[in-house]
């Protein structure tokens, strides 16, 4: 009995003398249940649904287009909002990165009627322009079809007089896989970039095989720039592995360019500067990955990488637009799937400044020595 509680005592001395088991057992189910708790309870499950009325009378939205989005808020489904009648819905649905835009045409009440005295031979029609990546965009087509259907039962006993028109926001059809890519791309090269400068700064500075690089003719500069060439060409190296199995297991539709290319190596470059921020203020390299984690694994849900972002309660979403990756998926999907190269020139010149400016830090205070 001694015996087992000697080394008892000193199991439970190493637990609580690694920090890095710590940080698993205790603060990572913590971040778990907070991250999940803020996303999940405290959605109110209603989705934002943005409506262009155009079925106008003398400036003013007809009798029957005041009816129909009264139905579509009496479901308690959605959050409507209007957008304005003379807009491009597509442009429109496009440059906002809306998940849903249902367009109730010109003329639609006067079509209902025609569709009701030809008993449904002749159809009212409605058009509704969703983002097909979204997991939540077909519960939305089924919400608005149900709406349809019993608008249509008010009308006559036999429904069949109006039908949607659906439009993916995208200009060719995707499949989800298609938008979960460049997330899972931006996601790789994050946590390779980070990862990799925790564990080259932690444990070289460790090991003193820094201090002896310091000894060589390298400068810190050249150090660190071979460094980071090496994270971007990884980044390169993981995201062609992604596309092949894509290509070959979901016949992938994704298109790579230049804009996007850069936009990974900004990222890249990004996620390094940040790694060796962390690295200068840990003291060993299992601290270091803690400290990693801690940073990585609360973007990888809160910047739109897995779950769209129209899910998550309004303060989640305020935290998203500064968390640098999600510039960097919306960058991605916006160059690989939308053709909205615009945007993603954008984007990118976000994640290069930000990556040069936490590129310059981190050499600034990276030491080749062990405090």
């Amino acid at each position: 009995m001694n015996r087992i509680l000697v080394d008892l005592k000193a199991s439970l001395k190493l637990f609580f003398r690694n920090r890095s088991t710590l940080f698993w057992t205790i603060a990572f189910p913590c971040i778990l249940i907070l991250l999940f708790g803020a996303i999940f309870s405290y959605s109110t499950a209603r989705y934002d649904l943005y409506v262009q009325n155009q079925d106008l009378a003398n400036g003013s939205p007809t009798q029957f287009s005041i009816l129909f989005i009264q139905a579509l808020n009496y479901t308690n489904a959605f959050n409507i909002k209007q957008v304005n009648a003379s807009a491009n819905a597509t442009q429109y649905a496009l440059d906002n990165k809306l998940t849903s835009l249902l367009v109730i045409p010109k003329g639609f009440e006067n079509q209902t009627m025609v569709a009701k005295l030809t008993n449904g031979t002749i159809k009212a029609s409605l058009a509704l322009i969703y983002d097909q990546s979204s997991s939540t965009g077909m519960a939305v087509v089924g919400i608005i079809n149900g709406v349809i259907n019993q608008f249509d039962s008010a009308i006559s006993s036999k429904p069949s007089y109006i039908d949607t028109q659906l439009q993916t926001i995208a200009p060719t059809r995707y499949g989800y896989i298609d938008f979960f890519t460049p997330g899972i791309m931006a996601m790789s090269a994050m946590t390779l970039s980070i990862f990799g400068a925790v564990e080259v700064n932690t444990r070289y500075r460790e090991n003193g095989i820094m201090h002896k690089v310091e000894t060589t003719p390298m400068t810190r500069f050249e150090w660190i720039l071979s460094k980071t060439i090496f994270r971007i060409l990884m980044s390169f190296f993981s995201m062609a592995i992604i596309l092949g199995i894509g290509i070959l297991a979901f016949n992938l539709k994704v298109t790579i360019d230049a804009v996007s290319l850069l936009l990974l190596a900004a990222c890249s470059m990004l996620f390094s500067g940040i790694g060796m921020v962390l690295s200068r203020f840990v003291k060993d390299a299992d601290a270091a990955d803690s400290a990693a984690n801690a940073v990585t694994f609360p973007m990888m849900f809160l910047s739109g990488t897995f779950f769209p972002l129209e899910m998550m309660p309004p303060f989640i979403r305020s935290i998203a637009t500064v968390l640098p990756l999600t510039y960097v998926n919306n960058g991605l999907r916006d160059a690989m799937i939308y053709g909205q190269q615009q945007s993603a020139i954008y984007y990118t010149a976000i994640i290069t400044v930000l990556g040069v400016a936490v590129l310059i830090i981190g050499s600034f205070i990276t030491k080749w020595e062990e405090d």
